[in-house]
């Protein structure tokens, strides 16, 4: 008899029907995330910024227990999240709500981001679906006098209309829970690294930017939540032209898309420079760095080649929570700096030992984007 992993697939809910679930959940994800600067305590911020990513090391468990049945799991513990934290309640329940839609929008993401990332194009446009949901997260979080209720009812019938697209759920191979697993020996260490940075890259617009506007505002500013607008239509925008450019560049695209992503870490130790807490200010820092996200794909791609997406998603987690800790416990400017300097290490510190583990495949691996 055949696993659910050797059946023959009707395929992954269709790319319509994926497109859906990936720019839904990343609707709720990143409204919630922006909200979660002024609704929840210091601690709890960490939790939901850490917890996104790092629960994802449950998808395996959640694929081998429920199958085909893992998505619907997932959306459900994500929207009984939802559901506690629309209760009025102390920072114990708050806690569990925020784990439980931590690991249903994290487990979720990850299956729909590994069937994407087998190819280059894949990864490209799971990227620019994610940030397609998130433009839609910044155009709610453009209204300033949400109340918890109603936004949490919101983003409840966000997650309602992906239930028909986790239905029709059917895993690959690739999401077996052994291969979902299977991680090179000796590779964990520079995928980890890769992670943190990208954690602290990523957490810009929803660590950085609103707790140095707080540094100045008693409370975000309606228009924080066309910087979230900004920088999703600049990655959505951009994501395939820089990607291909970094193709055309044959076996210097590694550098190409390390160039481009290290000027956006630099970028990084620069809120106050930019005075990123006016309008302008925030614009200008947030577009630049909306660019170098886009070399950020590569590095996905890179990932996936090495059985080691789970890894490097994992490891987001550490970014993420860091940049939460750092912006919310230590003081102005220098949270920001400190965050940057990680982040720079982390990637050079990734580059030598990637170069490193991949002598022999090092250039055969920039060469396919010249064919």
């Amino acid at each position: 008899m055949l696993s659910y992993f050797s059946r023959p697939r009707r395929g992954f809910p269709g790319l319509s029907s994926s497109l859906l679930l990936r720019m839904l959940s990343a609707i709720v994800l990143f409204a919630l995330l922006g909200q979660a600067n002024v609704w929840l305590d210091a601690t709890n911020n960490i939790v939901l910024a850490t917890g996104y990513r790092l629960l994802l090391i449950l998808t395996p468990l959640t694929l081998l227990l429920f199958g085909p049945f893992a998505l619907r799991v997932t959306l459900f513990a994500a929207l009984a999240g939802i559901i506690l934290l629309a209760v009025p309640a102390g920072p114990g329940l708050q806690a569990v709500a925020v784990l439980l839609f931590g690991y249903g929008v994290a487990v979720l993401g990850y299956i729909v981001k590994k069937e994407a990332a087998a190819t280059p194009a894949g990864a490209a446009n799971n990227k620019i679906m994610l940030n397609v949901g998130s433009l839609c997260a910044g155009v709610v979080l453009l209204y300033p006098h949400w109340q918890p209720l109603p936004f949490y009812l919101l983003m409840g019938l966000f997650l309602l209309l992906c239930l028909p697209a986790a239905w029709r759920f059917t895993p690959s191979p690739a999401l077996a829970p052994a291969t979902a697993l299977a991680v090179p020996q000796g590779k964990n260490g520079l995928w980890v690294l890769a992670g943190l940075m990208n954690g602290i890259k990523l957490f810009a617009v929803f660590s950085i930017l609103p707790q140095a506007i707080l540094a100045h505002h008693s409370t975000l500013p309606a228009w924080y939540g066309g910087m979230i607008i900004l920088n999703s239509a600049v990655v959505a925008l951009l994501q395939l032209p820089i990607m291909k450019l970094i193709a055309r560049s044959g076996n210097r695209a590694l550098w190409v898309s390390l160039l481009i992503i290290l000027a956006g870490l630099v970028l990084l130790a620069m809120p106050g420079l930019f005075q990123v807490h006016t309008f302008a200010g925030a614009l200008l820092w947030l577009t630049l760095l909306s660019i170098a996200e886009c070399g950020l794909s590569y590095l996905d791609y890179c990932a996936a080649r090495d059985n080691a997406l789970l890894i490097k998603e994992v490891s987001v987690s550490a970014g993420a929570g860091l940049t939460v800790w750092v912006m919310r416990y230590l003081p102005a400017p220098y949270n920001a700096e400190i965050l940057s300097v990680i982040a720079i290490f982390a990637l050079f510190s990734w580059l030598w030992l990637y170069q490193r583990r991949h002598k022999e495949r090092f250039n055969a691996l920039n060469n396919l984007y010249e064919k």
